[in-house]
């Protein structure tokens, strides 16, 4: 059955309807995203895990990412990009069934994986069929909406981990893959239905091609880097002001808001990051936002010194630093991507990147073990001191960024 014609969706008529629509269906299949991170202290205790362990159940998903990114993005080149979205949609609705039902670490994490595979033909794939058939500023705007409302996903999955503290977090997960089904039906009633190009390319993914392309290598490197600097404070962020509260086993309501609302400020700071580069050109913006970055993310862990309320202040101020490179590098893939390899090379992008936020995570929690744990001040530093060393990688990546992606789509 074709859905409503108010979600007319072919290249010549994406309505604002059909944008919003496919937005809230992302938003809604977030759902169980976050609710790990946002519940870490208590999973933590619970199953006696140690910090480089909570590292792997935090960011395992990011290597389920990058497990299944490659095949199904790259598919979209040939099946349309809806039906991707659709079947990885029910996956993730069945990994937060697997969560809730999980008794130890080893589940967990396969279950934490699958969500991240879910999300791989979920994220880019909803990106392409909202943007395939349009260019220039407006692709750049849709693009930044789209990414943004992940942002708001993963802070309304924050929010749930409420549902943990209140009922436990078997709880917050069930929630969770009720929301998800929801997005479901959603995404099959709003997601475009377009026609697939064909791709003239003998093979399935056509790797020597996409590597080619220097600028594209150029936004994948900055990509990773922009993940990889702002993970410590994305996946850590319930811990660490649990530290600053006294106790990092500790979650309460405040601890969820702060990590709901850092999540949040993504939205913004990817329009304005986008709405810069429009204005001042990718690499200009890119830069001067790696470097910005580095330099709070780098100082970020000395907040545990100050009162609970002024560390909070400083979380959600380095959140929204840390998040504005998140758009504007996306649209500018999309402005150099080769259109009959624009799925493998999102492919790309898409697994390397968040291969740093599944690295960035991992190294975040070893570096915390090695400095003496959640409970030591040297250790904050020294981790987030690793996300701003990453920072400035982007920006070296990013300084030799041409000026064709201005002239392409900036």
């Amino acid at each position: 059955m074709p859905p409503p014609a108010a979600f007319d969706t072919t290249a010549d008529a994406l309505s604002t309807a059909a944008v919003i629509g496919v937005c809230g269906a992302e938003i809604l299949g977030l759902a169980g995203y976050s609710i790990v991170p946002a519940l870490l202290p208590q999973i933590m205790n619970a199953w006696s895990l140690s910090g480089t362990e909570g590292g792997w159940l935090a960011g395992i998903n990011a290597g389920g990412y990058m497990l299944g990114v490659v095949p199904l993005v790259a598919a979209t080149d040939r099946v349309s990009a809806r039906s991707v979205y659709l079947g990885c949609a029910a996956l993730s609705v069945i990994s937060s069934f697997g969560l809730a039902l999980s008794d130890a670490f080893a589940p967990a994490l396969l279950f934490r994986a699958l969500t991240g595979f879910g999300l791989a033909g979920m994220y880019m794939p909803g990106l392409r069929a909202l943007t395939d058939g349009i260019a220039g500023a407006r692709r750049a705007r849709v693009a930044a909406l789209y990414t943004s409302s992940f942002t708001v996903g993963t802070a309304l999955s924050f929010l749930l981990g409420r549902a943990g503290i209140l009922w436990g977090w078997r709880a917050a997960f069930m929630v969770a893959a009720v929301t998800g089904l929801a997005g479901l039906i959603l995404a099959w009633t709003v997601l475009p239905r377009a026609a697939v190009r064909a791709l003239p390319a003998k093979s399935f993914f056509p790797l020597r091609a996409v590597l080619q392309n220097r600028d594209a290598m150029i936004l994948v490197a900055a990509y990773t880097a922009t993940i990889w600097g702002a993970v410590g404070l994305r996946q850590w962020v319930v811990v660490f002001m649990g530290f600053c509260a006294g106790d990092p086993t500790r979650t309460d309501w405040s601890m969820l808001a702060v990590a709901a609302l850092i999540n949040l400020l993504g939205v913004p700071a990817g329009l304005w990051g986008n709405e810069l580069a429009i204005r001042f050109g990718l690499r200009f913006t890119a830069i001067l936002v790696f470097i910005a970055t580095a330099i709070v993310t780098g100082l970020f862990g000395l907040a545990a010194l100050l009162p609970f309320f002024m560390a909070a202040l400083a979380a959600l101020a380095v959140g929204l630093i840390a998040q504005g490179n998140f758009s504007n590098l996306t649209s500018g893939l999309l402005a150099v991507a080769e259109p009959h390899y624009a799925g493998a090379t999102m492919a790309l992008y898409s697994c390397i990147g968040f291969g740093g936020g599944f690295l960035g995570t991992v190294l975040f929690g070893f570096t915390l073990d090695r400095f003496g744990g959640t409970s030591q001040l040297g250790a904050w530093i020294a981790a987030f001191a690793t996300s701003a060393f990453a920072c400035l990688l982007g920006a070296a990546a990013t300084a030799s960024l041409s000026r064709e992606v201005e002239r392409k789509g900036f």
